[in-house]
């Protein structure tokens, strides 16, 4: 999909200085169609305590979508395109719909994260309806002057926050080792029995975790690589942060799940003495 002249352009992007949790903001900045003669203008933005990556790039999304149907459509524009540089949400926003079809699974059956934005995203669309045409543009990285400065108006906002992100729940989160800051990704679960140190969970349904861990480095002897997997409330409530198990992992890597502790070690042990992981 190309960017129509006639459009009216609304560029998006968020910010978060310490994901997750730390402080974060998002901003949306106006493109007006061509021939008005009116310069970019910044439609918004706000700072937020506390949040994620993917809520501040969601949140002007949806943000937008507000304004269209509150100020937009009064202003003769027939044609809306919302530029962000966030594959999560440009792919989120035409799979939402499907999402919540299905019990806000995706199609591994993984649960979907920040459902409260997606769903007044889903509710927004529905009110613009056939209204006015509102399609997403997907751009690479800070790639014009425009895109440039809503990232830098989305970094200013996050270092005055002074709104609380409701719908971000920090869980139980305690400390990673060795400086490691990077977020954690996708364990790729293939069955396997990996020694994991826990430092956070997160309920993401009343029956289900997300367990955020650290894996054990044989050849390092210590903990590293920062992963989450997904375990049933009752084996999630018995992963203590900050201590050390063997689990039993699932064969999907698209749905990562713990499905057993084996057994609880002593951290003590694993980084002092040669162990067995087989």
């Amino acid at each position: 999909m190309s960017f129509d002249l006639r459009a009216l352009k609304i560029y998006i992007d968020g910010s978060c200085r310490r994901n997750p949790g730390g402080a974060g903001g998002f901003a949306a900045r106006i493109e007006y169609p061509f021939g008005w003669d009116r310069p970019d203008e910044l439609l918004e933005c706000r700072g937020f305590l506390g949040t994620t990556n993917n809520r501040m790039e969601l949140e002007p999304c949806v943000f937008a979508h507000e304004w269209v149907l509150e100020c937009g459509i009064g202003l003769g524009v027939d044609h809306f395109q919302i530029v962000t540089d966030s594959e999560y949400v440009y792919d989120g926003y035409y799979w939402a719909v499907g999402w919540s079809k299905g019990g806000w699974r995706n199609t591994f059956g993984r649960p979907v994260g920040n459902i409260g934005q997606w769903k007044a995203l889903i509710r927004l669309r529905r009110k613009i309806g056939y209204r006015v045409r509102v399609e997403m543009r997907l751009i690479t990285g800070k790639s014009t002057p425009i895109a440039r400065d809503v990232d830098q108006d989305a970094k200013a906002a996050s270092l005055v926050p002074s709104e609380v992100d409701r719908g971000f729940q920090a869980g139980n989160v305690g400390w990673s080792r060795n400086r490691t800051r990077a977020a954690a990704r996708m364990f790729p679960s293939a069955g396997d029995e990996p020694i994991i140190r826990v430092y956070g969970t997160e309920v993401v349904r009343r029956s289900e975790q997300k367990v955020k861990f650290q894996t054990f480095c044989e050849e390092r002897r210590d903990f590293f690589d920062k992963y989450y997997a997904y375990a049933d409330s009752a084996l999630g409530n018995a992963l203590h942060r900050q201590h050390v198990y063997r689990v039993r992992m699932n064969n999907v890597p698209q749905y990562p799940r713990i499905e057993e502790i084996i057994e609880e070690l002593q951290e003590s042990d694993l980084v002092n003495q040669s162990v067995s992981i087989g």
